[in-house]
């Protein structure tokens, strides 16, 4: 027979305490998280702040020497044949206080330098088809075929040395191509003006050529920053791409983040054993509520309640309860004899006795005292509930010991059954008292 399930069920504390510890986590994870998102959102549009200024004072500095020559390229669509005493006295004029940037200006007609100011330091270039020179043929011949002006650089110079270049295509008038100007902008000067507009900006800054977009020709930025951005200045002229991150980026704030993390993990282990205590102890509580401290048996307290809902459901079902009340013969000569300590022995042995006796649906009780009951829900008539009385005295007439003491102990047994012999509990439990003490009585009549 199955020995009696607990009832109510009671929560297991260890289940529910790291159910609870999870889920507050889970919210404490979350609420990290956005913190961290919210913190690093701010970092990114911050960052995009700066580097808007950035990139709007680095336009600047290019467009300014590009517009400085537009009216050398008006020049050249009215004198395509570059008169080179007029050509120079026009360039010494727009060049003697703006030439902080600019190396110097070439002139080519389609892809061939033909003219260079200034010319002294510049002569070995002219002649030199540039769609014949590495590192510079793709963006000229891109310029003559697309006819749109670009920034190209650094780039080794064949005269020696690198620079930026602006090539400008020069249209004439019949929409036809006629050639290019080349601005030469100063290597060093240009990135030293860049360098101060980063620093002034607070950026970690990285500028890649698109043709070499692995190695950085300015800055570095380390691979395992977290907060990179990557931009594009005017993608239709300036060929470059830009990679940027904060100086003072959201990684700062991670020492805080890692604190909040393990401040809520101790705060949810915390409350996690907070739930647990308070489990086991709500247990212990239904523990003590429905069972016999002693034995582990159903208490009479539980009984007020589980009665009411064995005979309801049996009114449902139309069909009959039996009870068997019993008590211990000669209990208090136990007691006086060995102790009330085997007292208690005699009583835990007798609750075994009566929870291997019951089956799935049956429910075993201590009264009070040596006093005991037994409640089997849907019994066929009175013969069985008789039957289930003796299979329950040859148990203890064969299982009954107690460890070290010669101890034998029979009960006395009463009976009575729903509703033949009442309709509430209190009836039957009348009934099944005067036949357990009228057996009682007999049993000892015959005691010699």
């Amino acid at each position: 027979m199955r020995k009696n399930q607990p009832f109510p069920q009671k929560a297991n504390p260890l289940y529910v305490s790291l159910a609870a510890a999870i889920a507050l986590f889970s919210v404490c994870l979350s609420f990290i998280l956005m913190l961290h998102n919210n913190v690093r959102q701010r970092a990114v549009l911050e960052t995009t702040d700066r580097y808007m200024v950035f990139e709007s004072r680095v336009q600047r500095l290019i467009y300014s020497n590009v517009t400085l020559l537009q009216g050398y390229e008006a020049y050249i669509k009215l004198q395509p044949d570059l008169d080179a005493e007029i050509t120079y006295r026009y360039m010494d004029e727009l060049l003697s206080t703006n030439s902080e940037y600019i190396r110097n200006v070439g002139v080519l007609r389609d892809t061939t330098i033909i003219w260079n100011y200034p010319q002294e330091s510049n002569s070995a270039a002219i002649g030199v088809d540039l769609s014949r020179v590495t590192g510079q043929q793709d963006l000229v011949m891109k310029v003559k075929r697309e006819l749109k002006p670009i920034l190209q650089g650094p780039v080794n110079l064949v005269q020696g040395g690198r620079a930026f270049i602006v090539r400008l295509p020069i249209i004439m008038e019949n929409k036809e191509y006629w050639g290019q100007i080349a601005i030469v902008l100063e290597y060093d000067k240009i990135l030293e003006e860049i360098k101060s507009y980063a620093v002034s900006s607070g950026l970690n800054i990285a500028i890649y050529n698109q043709e070499n977009k692995i190695t950085p020709f300015f800055g570095v930025i380390d691979s395992d920053v977290n907060s990179k951005l990557e931009f594009a200045v005017d993608p239709d002229f300036i060929n470059w791409s830009i990679t940027v991150s904060s100086s003072n980026g959201w990684e700062d704030n991670l020492p805080l983040f890692v604190l909040l993390l393990i401040f809520s993990v101790c705060f949810c282990a915390f409350t996690g054993l907070l739930v647990f205590k308070y489990i086991r102890s709500n247990n212990k509580i239904i523990t003590m509520s429905i069972y016999d401290s002693l034995t582990g048996l159903f208490n009479r307290h539980f009984l007020n309640s589980y009665q009411a809902n064995v005979f309801a459901a049996a009114k449902r079902k139309e069909c009959k309860v039996g009870i068997l009340l019993l008590d211990l013969d000669y209990f208090k000569k136990i007691n006086d004899t060995y102790g009330h300590s085997v007292g208690d022995m005699v009583l835990v042995e007798t609750a075994r006795i009566l929870k291997a006796s019951t089956g799935a649906d049956e429910m075993a009780f201590r009264l009070g005292g040596d006093e005991f009951l037994l409640i089997l829900p849907e019994i066929e008539n009175m013969e069985s509930l008789l039957y289930a009385k003796e299979q329950l005295l040859n148990r203890f007439e064969q299982e009954f010991h107690v460890s070290g003491y010669p101890i034998k102990v029979s009960p006395s047994i009463g009976c009575a059954v729903f509703p033949e012999h009442g309709d509430d509990l209190d009836i039957l439990l009348h009934r099944a008292d005067k036949l357990m003490y009228l057996e009682k009585s007999k049993r000892r009549s015959h005691t010699p």
